[in-house]
């Protein structure tokens, strides 16, 4: 079978979230099978250290660039994508990032990570809000099946779209492998110690991704850590990472300082992938009071560091993150402070790490890339396929 798949994301000099995502995944997928071919559609050259790079390197992996300069008007998704799946002879196209072209010419599975931007209030600008909604609308309308990466996704799909379950395939992902195997390391007194230099980090600290969007809900998180004891805060930090643009980090930072705990928090942009594992598994906790997931997947990166987490009791967390975690209202700041104070604790934190040892391995990339290979199959089949589920007790 020959399989194309939008990869622009994977092949990204610093791929994130779905790039890292798909990077594991494909690891594995190109591996189980390998008498079929992988058409890897990207657009920006890669760069020989990228690392994406290996995958090249395989018998059975091409690389294709489109290019396409300025790129007006979605051109590249809508139309270059099409038409080099086509002439590429795919039997099966994968676009993996929540939409779908206008033009199908070649059958096609898409996944759907959430929807967020339709659910959470400012997510996006009316625009690009209007322009998320179509394109899930013709990935629902054009794509012969969908995976989501959660249960809590597929129903979101169900109520705003009217998918109907068999149409869609959970497929869950699984602990970012470089974090998980790079955890021990990570820990080592001298890793730490620079780690703490390079970032301003002193004694605990909590750990946040709160990236740039709104659902991660940075801002109740701060009036949460606000409210803890001075004390609590004078021993344990608050690290935000991720936190892009510029203009989001001042304006967090001014909350900080309006809050009067800007000495106890860590307000930071874009960190390399490579010092993500230290600051995970040197925290002494997870905070991620997010409004919405499709997955969650800080959660099972912190589980696979013995790191306790607090999390959201709404969308797809409880669903990931089962009985391994403390769970907060995420819309209340008195619910997430009170989760903090009691992840503080140093005999639920102890208790947290022992139920998410149990967790995390429920959630594995084999499992997922069989899954994957599974949908492929059935999707490029003659008849409809049937769903694809991956049941994680």
């Amino acid at each position: 079978m020959r399989i194309g798949l939008d990869a622009r994301t994977l092949t990204a000099p610093r791929p994130r979230g779905t790039g890292r995502n798909l990077l594991d995944a494909y690891r594995l997928v190109t591996a189980l099978r390998p008498d079929w071919d992988f058409v890897l559609f990207h657009q920006r050259p890669l760069a020989d250290d990228a690392p994406a790079a290996e995958l090249a390197a395989r018998p059975n992996v091409q690389l294709r660039r489109i290019d396409v300069p300025g790129d007006r008007l979605d051109a590249w998704f809508q139309l270059a994508l099409p038409l080099a799946a086509r002439q590429a002879r795919v039997e099966l196209l994968h676009l993996p990032a929540n939409a779908a072209p206008a033009w199908l010419p070649v059958p096609a599975v898409a996944t759907i990570h959430d929807l967020a931007p339709l659910t959470v209030s400012g997510e996006l600008p009316p625009r690009a809000t209007a322009r998320f909604r179509r394109g899930v609308r013709r990935a629902v309308r054009r794509a012969k099946h969908l995976i989501t990466v959660s249960a809590a996704t597929r129903s979101a799909l169900h109520e705003l779209f009217g998918v109907p379950s068999e149409r869609v395939s959970v497929v869950p992902w699984a602990p970012d492998a470089h974090i998980a195997a790079a955890a021990a390391e990570a820990r080592q007194p001298q890793r730490v110690a620079e780690l703490c230099q390079r970032y301003g980090l002193h004694g605990r600290w909590l750990l946040a991704f709160s990236g740039w969007a709104p659902r991660k809900n940075a801002r109740g998180l701060l009036c949460a850590f606000a409210r803890l004891p001075a004390a609590v805060r004078a021993t344990n930090q608050l690290v935000l990472v991720g936190c892009e643009p510029a203009e989001r980090r001042a304006a967090l930072r001014k909350l900080t300082r309006d809050l009067g705990v800007a000495s106890a928090c860590r307000i930071l942009g874009y960190v390399p992938h490579a010092d993500l594992p230290g600051l995970l598994a040197g925290a002494c906790g997870l905070a991620m009071p997010s409004l919405c997931e499709g997955f969650g997947l800080p959660l099972l990166d912190a589980m696979a560091c013995d790191v306790p987490v607090l999390t959201s009791n709404r969308s797809s967390m409880p669903e990931v993150a089962a009985d391994a975690a403390l769970y907060c209202d995420p819309t209340d700041p008195e619910s997430i402070a009170a989760g903090l104070a009691e992840l503080l604790e140093p005999a639920t934190a102890a208790r947290l790490v022992a139920r998410g040892r149990a967790r995390v391995r429920e959630f594995t990339w084999e499992r997922t890339a069989a899954a994957l290979c599974a949908v492929y199959e059935r999707a490029a089949g003659a008849r409809a396929p049937v769903p694809v589920e991956v049941v994680v007790p």
